[in-house]
């Protein structure tokens, strides 16, 4: 049986309100040794963490991503740092930048963007950064505040894939190559080392192109896996141990 590791998911969401339980569980009895429950505000932080307790194989990160960045609460930055100090929080995210729509207010997700870079580097903990359509400012930033991290669910043009991987920054692979648009993706995992390579679903929001339009889980990672060992010739279970072993080097994950 293929370890499973899912670096990005958000079983936190309403989608699995009726069900989350025998989810995870059953997750769990089929090869997902963990996964990393992802905030994108301060309450869905709380959730992440509160669920990380609930669960030995979940882990959290906590953050305020992009989108979140207009409407910060007063203390926020607090808020995030408080529940950083968790055991089982291991790491600041998801932040970052997301340029896709025109009036995206770029001063204000990159104050709060570089405000967790700073805290991250403070603490002693990765990054795991949302960046859509943003990839000159996202690698501007991490240039001027160097951290560990990873860019999740990346889906960008290979030079970009190549200039985060300079930078020793692992990219987080998921659903997206499965689709017949990936071939950008598609370059950039034929290019890139195992040693940088993170596994991800973004769970509930992005399945395999097999089951499109429905709920994604963690075992959508099945057939991510598939198709980075296809493209890499390389058997599925080197992918696999590859993706696992970097997880629980990247978060200081111990288990």
């Amino acid at each position: 049986m293929l370890r499973i590791t899912d670096t990005h998911a958000h079983y936190d969401e309403t989608a699995f309100d009726s069900d989350r339980k025998q989810v995870l569980d059953s997750l769990h009895k089929n090869g997902v040794e963990f996964i990393i429950n992802s905030g994108s505000d301060v309450p869905s932080s709380e959730r992440s963490a509160a669920l990380a307790r609930s669960y030995d194989f979940v882990y959290a990160s906590v953050g305020v991503f992009p989108l979140s960045a207009y409407d910060v609460p007063q203390g926020w930055e607090d808020s995030i740092r408080k529940l950083a100090e968790d055991e089982r929080v291991v790491a600041i995210g998801e932040i970052g930048l997301d340029y896709h729509e025109p009036d995206a207010g770029k001063d204000a997700q990159k104050k709060v963007f570089r405000a967790q870079l700073d805290m991250a580097r403070e603490l002693d903990m990765p990054v795991v950064i949302h960046d859509r359509e943003a990839d000159e400012d996202v690698l501007e930033e991490i240039g001027k505040r160097p951290v560990r991290g990873v860019i999740h669910r990346f889906f960008s043009k290979a030079e970009y894939g190549k200039a985060f991987i300079e930078k020793g920054i692992y990219l987080g692979i998921g659903p997206a190559l499965t689709y017949p648009n990936a071939g950008e993706l598609i370059k950039t995992v034929e290019a890139m080392p195992l040693s940088l390579l993170l596994l991800e679903t973004d769970a509930p929001f992005l399945p395999s192109y097999a089951r499109e339009g429905e709920r994604a889980d963690s075992m959508d990672i099945k057939d991510v896996i598939s198709a980075i060992s296809s493209i890499k010739d390389i058997p599925e279970e080197e992918v696999a141990e590859s993706a696992y072993r970097n997880a629980m080097a990247l978060f200081g994950i111990k288990r």
